[in-house]
């Protein structure tokens, strides 16, 4: 999360009289926070940009406390890698493949990993009312350049899918 966005965040929490919730600006891969801190790590769409996805998944793991929950969608690949030779924008770079999360968590000692692909669907459609006065077209992928208007020609839903990876750390390590 930006400075703006974990303001806005807390500034909702207070207004909610929601105070057991934290946000916090920290970099996933290193965070800031004592080992076994949070029962429950709740993640949306942060971890498609981690860099080294294995690195931020074990900064989970050392964060949650024991019997802790975590609930992270992220944006994956459905195959091992990208098509090679292709323009890719930087963030379908950085995707993970949809294969590999559930034995890398396994690994960092996750127990009952499960990945929900059930909304796995790159698409969105947003109704009329909500692109009235705006750009029709700023729902789609890498708009208003030359750069990434080869893409169009690619299904996205082949190519990547959003997963929801559910897991529990174990009561005993």
């Amino acid at each position: 999360l930006s400075s703006k966005q974990v303001e806005h965040a807390r500034s909702r929490a207070h207004d909610r009289r929601q105070a057991n919730l934290q946000f916090e600006v920290a970099d996933m891969e290193r965070l800031p926070i004592p080992d076994n801190s949070f029962d429950v790590i709740i993640s949306n769409g942060a971890f498609c940009l981690a860099p080294n996805k294995e690195r931020a998944f074990a900064e989970v793991f050392r964060i949650l406390k024991p019997g802790g929950r975590i609930s992270i969608c992220t944006s994956t690949i459905q195959d091992e890698s990208l098509e090679p030779g292709v323009n890719w924008p930087s963030c379908m770079k950085l995707f993970v493949a949809k294969t590999t999360i559930q034995p890398m968590c396994e690994a960092l000692g996750f127990v009952e990993v499960q990945i929900d692909g059930s909304d796995s669907s790159m698409s969105m459609e947003l109704p009329a009312e909500a692109l009235e006065g705006s750009n029709p077209d700023r729902n789609k992928v890498h708009v208003g350049g030359d750069e990434f208007k080869h893409l169009e020609s690619y299904d996205m839903d082949k190519l990547c899918a959003r997963v929801v990876v559910v897991a529990r750390k174990p009561l005993e390590e």
